[in-house]
């Protein structure tokens, strides 16, 4: 049976196939429900029945040959899987089938029947194009374009030496904060005339955009809206872009693009040389030809807005990418404007491609890598390189194939998302006028609007707040320079005389840059602008040191700046405030009592003032002494000694009003500090004879140590106490109150019989005896610290006992040097917590 099905499939023709195609289907079903009825041990079948083995293993090795037959005609009819299994031989064995049947059978299949699909929808005519074009040849590999690595030359990224195009403009640039305001000779394309927007005062924001009725009233064309086969650009290599840098040559240029539905503008714009930037290159393509124009050399002839003829037809078509600053650079330089703008930034966004930028939509449709590092090239450099022009040429060369790619894929995914929205069971979303496969391509073009009106507007520097993208707080927020924002603390001191410097630094460098055409990097970097607000220099050697490269306009105006920072440290050294003025004096007086007496120490001593601290208050003073007797009242001086002048508060017996204010305040601080303290309270024992007259009387201070008088160790008497010691009374020596000794009782004390209360009175009666028997110490008969030799069998002083550990370190090697530390491979004491027994 096998061998007829054979020899039909090698006569099968296009009638017989589908009758073909039937029974290969039956009998593959038949033989998969066969095997799915074989039993699981067939293994112990094969051992007991010889010809069932004989048939297994004949029926394997056709299907073994039948797989090696298929996987070789997939090898002839794709190279890579042939190349797949270069080295790896055929299917030899079970082993070899469970090993590689799904990688090298079934994935082969499922891209065979896959390619036959695609063949058979190509044949038939199912197919349409890919929206995202790939120039993809299976023939040849992919040319590659990497991207060169490394930074530019200095001389192509900052051409340093290179004379200023701004000297030659006919009309110079003005940096003022003047408002700037359109000068149109004529109106191209108008629907209302000029002067119906100057008088439009409905709108603050379309006074200076004299194209806002015409972008916003405007009748698109219908191709945009229907799909169309991408139209591919001309040869990158093989064409070249033309150069426009005279009049003719851009009346030309003009002629041409008269007659383009669409084309695609790009600008090359320099702000680092330049206070406002200005516009370099203008890159220009239609469909067949490019054009590079040279905006320094035709600055005016492109100022009378020429170009407004085509660029602000509406039947025409203006392709470009990221727009915003564009739209704006050609209304500053040129007074152009932009109707009927189709931003391919915008349809990216739509699109939710994962990247947006136009590097990489020319490397997903067009298979081409620019180099990047030409976007920061200064670009005032003439002549251009080559690389320099093949790059600019790249921005507008492809940017159309690039619209007719991006239209179709807004217009097809408008029409997918209709029909899902259609299937899903929520409500549908309120239909509009316009078709829904337009949805997308209208809010691209909407948005594209949006960024057509934008206006160039003159922003002012802010120098009170600081505010705007050049203002100096919004610059300080940028760098987080918490005491130099607006926000910072007013009262006087360092962190506002470092924003006081900052703004004045700030100013200056955006003054000159105005007065000399430079952006405010280049006049004066940031973090040296930082630098000087923190460390204001005194002189100018401290100036040009703090920059290892002084810029060039620091270094011609240097005396400028530095002037600057000095008027500005003498106005906040004048703007800081007077210190508080002193306190009203308040007069105190302070009274003591000396044996008895009440005395005025200080009577009436102002608080603040100037000559009452160094005269002679009115002073009240006791007239003995129980430390130096009634001789101190005579022997002091009656008129105080003092100079006539200081050099800190002038000339003696002035006021505190002429003072001079600085020190004023010191002043006050000294008499608020002075606090007279009255003398220690003296209290003395009263003696057992007659008070001595030179001694005071009045009452011992309780709580205080008694002050005795210091007296000589020859000139002391020793007072030998009469007085007989009881064997059970105890003296102690420097306690104002004897503590009783406990006396322990006997068989035959008399007194145990006695009640309770009879046994307490009489302790205390004891015990008041014996306190009133004690003597008086006599502080004189013993040695103190004040004597020059003191006894020295009193002043003994005890050693401590050495130990075992003392003698051992005595004995120690090392003398009176410590022992040396204990390595970290030394034992230590362990077990401190017990745990072991």
């Amino acid at each position: 049976m096998a061998d007829s099905h054979a020899s039909s499939s090698s006569s099968l023709s296009s009638s017989l196939f589908p009758e073909f195609n039937s029974t290969v289907q039956a009998k593959a079903l038949n033989a998969t429900r066969s095997a799915a009825g074989l039993p699981a041990d067939i293994s112990f079948h094969r051992s007991m029945d010889p010809e069932l083995a004989e048939d297994l293993d004949a029926f394997s090795s056709r299907v073994l040959s039948l797989t090696n037959n298929i996987l070789a005609l997939i090898a002839t009819a794709d190279p890579s899987q042939s190349n797949r299994r270069k080295g790896k031989g055929k299917l030899q064995s079970q082993d070899d089938v469970v090993d590689d049947f799904h990688s090298l059978v079934v994935d082969s299949m499922d891209q065979l029947l896959e390619r036959t699909d695609m063949c058979l929808d190509e044949f038939l005519g199912r197919n349409k194009a890919p929206q995202v074009a790939i120039n993809y040849d299976p023939r040849k590999p992919p040319k590659k374009n990497p991207t060169p690595r490394g930074q530019l030359d200095a001389a192509v990224q900052h051409a340093s030496n290179l004379a200023k195009p701004q000297l030659a403009f006919k009309h110079p640039i003005i940096n003022s904060d003047e408002p700037w305001y359109p000068a149109l000779a004529h109106k191209f394309n108008a629907q209302v005339p000029l002067g119906h927007i100057y008088r439009d005062s409905d709108a603050e924001d379309i006074v200076n955009h004299p194209y806002r009725y015409e972008i916003t009233h405007i009748a698109y064309p219908q191709r945009m809206f229907l799909p169309a086969e991408p139209i591919p650009p001309t040869p990158f290599e093989s064409t070249s872009a033309t150069w426009v840098a005279t009049p003719d040559a851009l009346d030309a240029m003009l002629d041409a693009l008269r007659g383009a539905p669409e084309i695609a503008i790009d600008l090359e714009h320099n702000s680092y040389r330049s206070y406002a930037g200005i516009v370099c290159l203008m890159q220009i393509s239609t469909r067949t030809q490019d054009w590079i124009v040279d905006t320094l050399a035709l600055r005016a002839e492109l100022a009378t807005g020429a170009l407004n003829e085509v660029f602000t037809d509406p039947a025409v078509v203006k392709v470009l990418h990221g727009a915003e600053s564009d739209i704006v650079w050609l209304q500053q330089d040129f007074n152009l404007y932009i109707v009927n703008l189709f931003d391919t930034f915008h349809a990216s966004k739509l699109l939710e491609f994962p990247r947006h930028g136009l590097v990489n939509l020319l490397e997903m449709y067009c298979d081409f890598v620019p180099d990047k590092r030409y976007q920061l090239a200064d670009w005032r450099i003439r002549p251009l390189p080559e690389d320099m022009l093949q790059y600019a040429r790249s921005d507008t060369h492809f940017l159309l194939f690039i619209y007719d790619n991006l239209r179709n894929a807004l217009l097809d995914r408008a029409v997918s998302r209709a029909q899902s929205q259609s299937r899903s069971p929520s409500p549908p979303p309120p239909r509009s006028s316009a078709p829904p496969e337009q949805a997308l391509i209208r809010q691209a073009l909407a948005r594209s609007q949006e960024t057509a009106l934008r206006v160039y507007e003159k922003e002012a520097y802010d120098t009170d707040r600081g505010g705007g993208s050049g203002g100096w707080d919004t610059l300080a927020r940028k760098w987080n320079k918490g005491a130099l924002v607006a926000t910072a603390e007013t009262p006087h001191g360092a962190e506002t005389l470092q924003r006081a410097v900052y703004r004045c630094v700030h100013a200056w460098r955006d003054e000159a840059a105005r007065a000399d055409d430079e952006s405010t990097r280049y006049v004066l970097p940031n973090h040296y602008l930082f630098q000087l607000a923190e460390r204001p220099p005194a002189d100018m050697a401290a100036l040009l040191q703090m920059f290892p490269s002084v810029p060039p306009v620091v270094r011609r105006r240097a005396k400028e700046l530095l002037e600057a920072i000095r008027a500005c440290l003498q106005r906040y050294v004048k703007k800081a405030p007077d210190p508080p003025p002193p306190p009203p004096p308040v007069e105190k007086e302070t009274r003591t009592e000396v044996d008895g007496d009440e005395a005025v120490v200080g009577a009436k001593v102002p608080v603040s003032g100037g000559a009452d601290l160094w005269s002679i208050a009115p002073t009240r003073v006791a007239g003995k002494s129980a430390l130096f007797g009634a001789a101190l009242a005579a022997k002091a001086p009656a008129v105080a000694l003092s100079a006539t002048t200081s050099a800190l508060f002038g000339t003696k017996g002035k006021g505190p009003s002429e003072l001079t204010s600085r020190f004023q305040e010191v002043v006050a601080r000294i008499h608020s500090a002075l606090v007279i303290i009255p003398s220690m309270p003296v209290a003395q024992a009263e003696p057992a004879g007659a008070a001595d007259p030179a001694e005071g009387t009045g009452e011992p201070a309780h709580g205080m140590q008694v002050e005795v008088p210091y007296v000589p160790a020859a000139q002391r008497a020793t007072k030998h106490a009469a007085a007989t010691v009881v064997d059970d009374s105890i003296v102690v020596v420097g306690q104002a109150k004897q503590k009783k000794r406990k006396r322990a009782k006997t068989e035959g004390d008399a007194a145990a019989d006695e009640p309770a209360g009879a046994k307490k009175a009489a302790r205390k009666e004891k015990a008041e005896a014996e306190e009133g028997a004690g003597e008086p110490f006599d502080f004189s008969a013993v040695p103190n610290i004040l004597d020059d030799v003191p006894n020295g069998e009193d002043m003994r002083v005890k050693k401590k006992k050495k130990g075992k550990q003392g003698k051992e370190k005595e004995k120690s090697f090392y003398g009176d040097f410590p022992a040396p530390p204990k390595a970290h491979s030394d034992v230590k004491s362990g077990n401190q917590s017990h745990t072991f027994k």
